[in-house]
């Protein structure tokens, strides 16, 4: 069996561009690691693949370092990018970016013209629209409307789960731990710095419904043994099968890590 935690990044200090963590998201990373150290089994072995963001990458190095200092006996892998994990996407000059990079070169833009489709778009996905907005903020948006140039959240959730299965691909060895409560062999825990975008649509095609936005350091646990997966959140679980098939609108190519990699600010 291998474990994965897809865990949101710490606070940040705002989405109008790819910026690090304040000093609560610091915090909120220490406590997460602490409870990580107090559960994980002996010997484990822990891979830290991360969202290429400042944010999802300060988390991940925070992690690892606190578990580290606490716990001799854990097989730490060092932090590891990995863009099937990252923000959500928004196609601007023909490529997927990372959508807090194309806010800040949404305030770039100047001139009295008019502003260009992507513009608007990204103007209407994050712009206070007042009582309705109060309810939730634009992700709650994003889960129910189709927008021509945001990535949509099935997409998403398919590009996590080819993550996923790249882990156990390339993560596992002979090596196994024993559970205490008869269940079958861990062989590895991932602990994927990601984002709520991520988290949210992902659980949210697992369990049949939107949960919500994810916390800082909430995480969405998934246990799988490359067939058959079960995905929590908030107590909610859901047995899925890992999708090995893509539907036929959707390219395989844009869930290869080295594509997409290609198209970062």
């Amino acid at each position: 069996m291998h474990r994965v935690l897809l865990i949101r990044h710490g606070e940040t200090h705002g989405y109008y561009d790819d910026v690090g963590l304040t000093e609560h998201g610091e915090e909120q990373c220490r406590a997460k690691a602490e409870a990580l150290a107090a559960e994980l089994p002996r010997g484990c072995r822990v891979a830290m693949p991360h969202a290429p963001t400042a944010r999802a990458t300060a988390t991940a190095r925070m992690l690892r370092d606190v578990l580290a200092a606490r716990r001799d006996d854990l097989r730490l892998g060092d932090p590891v990018p990995d863009v099937r994990f990252d923000s959500l996407q928004f196609l601007h000059d023909g490529a997927a970016r990372e959508s807090s990079g194309v806010a800040k070169h949404r305030l770039r833009l100047e001139g009295d013209g008019p502003a260009p489709d992507w513009a608007r778009a990204y103007d209407r996905f994050d712009t206070d629209y007042g009582a309705g907005s109060r309810l939730g903020g634009p992700i709650d948006r994003w889960m129910d409307l189709v927008s021509l140039h945001f990535e949509p959240p099935q997409v998403i959730a398919y590009r996590a789960w080819a993550g996923i299965r790249a882990l156990d691909d390339g993560s596992t060895d002979d090596t196994e731990v024993a559970l205490p409560d008869g269940r079958a062999p861990l062989r590895c825990v991932s602990l994927v710095s990601s984002h709520s975008a991520l988290l949210r649509g992902f659980a949210a095609a697992a369990l049949g419904h939107d949960p919500g936005e994810p916390r800082n350091l909430e995480h969405v646990e998934v246990t799988h043994d490359g067939k058959r997966a079960t995905v929590t959140f908030r107590g909610e679980s859901a047995d899925v099968e890992v999708p090995t098939e893509l539907p036929p609108w959707l390219d395989p190519s844009y869930l290869d890590a080295g594509e997409r990699a290609a198209h970062r600010w």
